[in-house]
């Protein structure tokens, strides 16, 4: 069987996120396949706040990686910011004007895949306020209608650089809180609503499990990106 080789997109400019992606991604690489990293240009946002900063993002990202022929390059794509990030739809409407197949995910909706398939009801464990709204629109927009299968977005108050190169006492502790909250929502299977949250499934089943609320599943939407597209890439090929 041939490699498949994906190409994983940061797409803010801090590279802490894009190391934390590879410290939990490679370790559990399918077979068969490679991923490379891309952290957006130094000009990008830092950090993707809200849509202002998602479109920006999107437009530094797609220039650059149109510049440097990446889609000729590479078998699949996963942007690793969750929410229905604009840079998804530029990718895929970029490969669809050079008649290509190559597949273009987002973490967001590889996240919402996977909680839909292993449990009753998920909810998502975010950062701040600012992209509350968007994406509890966006998972709506992805389900095709309201549900009582999503328990909604429950916010840290964690900024997503924090997530990486803040105060670890502070991060665990929101962290934990937060996923508390979301389980009492009803929610039986948690996605880490953040790339900079990659690796902390551990941490979100503690805070729970300390809490009394059982045991919860817990979703990396990136891990679950990396597998899902590895076999679109597999399938776009036959």
């Amino acid at each position: 069987m041939s490699v498949v080789h994906l190409l994983v997109i940061n797409p803010n400019s801090s590279k802490s996120i894009t190391d934390g992606l590879q410290e939990s991604l490679d370790p559990c690489t399918p077979p068969n396949t490679r991923l490379s990293y891309f952290t957006a240009p130094s000009h990008a946002p830092a950090a993707i706040s809200d849509v202002i900063t998602a479109n920006q993002t999107a437009t530094v990202c797609y220039e650059a990686l149109v510049q440097t022929k990446a889609i000729d390059e590479y078998d699949g794509f996963l942007v690793c910011c969750f929410s229905d990030h604009p840079l998804i739809h530029m990718l895929r409407e970029h490969i669809s004007s050079i008649q290509s197949t190559k597949p273009a995910i987002g973490m967001f909706e590889a996240g919402v895949s996977h909680a839909l398939l292993v449990g009753r009801r998920f909810g998502v464990v975010s950062t701040g306020t600012g992209m509350k709204h968007t994406l509890i629109a966006g998972v709506r927009a992805f389900m095709g209608a309201n549900s009582e299968r999503f328990a909604g977005v429950t916010t840290s108050g964690l900024g997503v650089v924090e997530l990486r190169e803040g105060d670890r006492f502070r991060i665990e502790k929101l962290m934990k809180s937060t996923s508390v909250k979301t389980a009492e929502k009803g929610a039986d299977v948690l996605i880490l609503g953040c790339a900079g949250m990659a690796g902390m499934e551990g941490l979100v089943k503690q805070g729970v499990r300390e809490a009394g609320l059982g045991e919860v599943k817990v979703i990396d939407g990136a891990k679950a990106g990396v597998e899902l597209l590895t076999g679109i890439a597999r399938l776009s090929r036959s």
